[in-house]
């Protein structure tokens, strides 16, 4: 299966290969019709292992509803769906979790380093 619903949301299981980072993973994506760049967020990263400070620090912050947060690059990912294979960079989005210190900022910690 390569794509399904949760919760409303589309998700596609996405092959991932970036060699400056060691990945070789398949990762579910969320599938933002109004997204301007192919991003991965907290839970990503740790699920993958990636260490920030192997990573490019981006020139400009992700910026949505909930702000800004830190934003830096992989540069040489590969992302294969079936017979397609695009390369193109990801960005990793980094929330400053160990600024949060609010009962409602905990909470956000935890949401965003669940599994589900």
């Amino acid at each position: 299966m390569l794509g399904f619903f949760r919760n409303g949301a589309g998700f596609v299981n996405i092959h991932m290969v970036s060699e400056s980072t060691e990945i070789d993973e398949t990762i579910e994506f969320l599938v933002d019709t109004g997204a301007s760049r192919t991003t991965l967020l907290d839970k990503d990263a740790i699920y993958l292992g990636l260490d920030y400070n192997k990573l490019t620090k981006y020139k400009e912050n992700l910026s949505g509803i909930g702000g800004s947060i830190s934003t830096y690059v992989i540069e040489d990912a590969s992302l294969i769906l079936g017979d397609v294979q695009m390369d193109l960079p990801i960005f990793v989005g980094r929330h400053p979790i160990e600024k949060m210190s609010t009962e409602g900022s905990l909470l956000c910690q935890q949401h965003l380093l669940s599994e589900n």
